[in-house]
């Protein structure tokens, strides 16, 4: 048993390594002298000697610390704003007639399959007549809407998956429904909410297409377009941009470490 659990080991660290390399390389390349050829580390003699020069570099060519706080900013408006919109949504479509949920169920899975062009091309002249462009709040706005409908059916599916009875005894202890949302049922799915915390992190912190579309001011730009913006600048300085990126991936590889076993976990369509 503990050899075949052995060989099971090795397998997943191999089927790990093909994901790990980009990893190690982007490691690799931000660590490499700036005046040096990457080619160097296999085809010359060079010893590779690590420093963290190219990452002062690239905080002196590009405000890299207001990007970061930029993006942050974003996350912690975004992230648990959009928890609770999805959280209160698929609540309430739980509660609802079997017929009213299907039809909910069917018109969430349509919204999934609108193209994200037609998105934009429908919310920017809103944004540009409220004269929200350049400001960061086009980039929370989808928060109010719960992030995405995926979000709100995976929390609707947890709440279908609770004994029906928990909210039948919370409303004969005279509790209203806002009670029994906020004390049993947001306890009983925590794990599906940390999850859906953990993916809509990393898709607002890496999200480059929003930003670019709404965002005209350096000082108002995210982290991954102003890695862009560095690597504009001189494209040739390969270790330099390779800096900014680990500035950019090193968070969210944290929080994925983080939360992996509540992504792993949770399964919103297992019965």
């Amino acid at each position: 048993m503990r050899q075949r659990q052995n060989q099971l080991n090795l397998l997943k660290l191999l089927l790990a390594i093909p994901f790990l390399y980009p990893l190690v390389w982007l490691l690799v390349s931000a660590l490499w002298p700036d005046n040096q050829p990457l080619a160097s580390l296999w085809l010359g003699d060079l010893r590779f000697r690590p420093s963290l020069a190219n990452f002062v570099t690239a905080v002196e060519v590009v405000p890299m610390a207001r990007f970061a706080l930029n993006s942050l900013r974003v996350v912690l408006l975004a992230v648990p704003l959009t928890l609770v919109v999805a959280a209160l949504t698929a609540f309430a479509m739980s509660q609802l007639s079997p017929r009213t949920q299907a039809w909910l169920v069917w018109v969430s899975l349509a919204a999934l399959l609108v193209p994200q062009k037609a998105i934009w091309l429908a919310r920017f002249p809103i944004f540009k007549e409220l004269g929200l462009v350049n400001t960061p709040w086009p980039l929370v706005a989808p928060a109010l809407l719960g992030g995405s409908p995926f979000y709100v059916l995976w929390l609707y599916w947890t709440f279908k998956r609770l004994p029906t009875e928990l909210f039948g005894a919370g409303r004969l202890a005279g509790r209203s429904m806002w009670q029994i949302w906020r004390r049993v049922a947001l306890p009983l799915a925590r794990e599906a909410l940390m999850a859906i915390g953990v993916l809509h992190f990393l898709h607002v912190w890496g999200d480059f297409a929003d930003p670019l579309l709404y965002l005209r001011s350096t000082m108002q730009m995210t982290l991954p377009v102003g890695l862009h913006l560095l690597n504009q600048i001189d494209p040739t300085r390969w270790p330099v941009v390779m800096a900014g990126a680990t500035l950019l991936t090193a968070p969210a590889l944290l929080v994925y470490l983080c939360g992996q076993r509540f992504v792993q976990q949770v399964t919103p369509w297992r019965r």
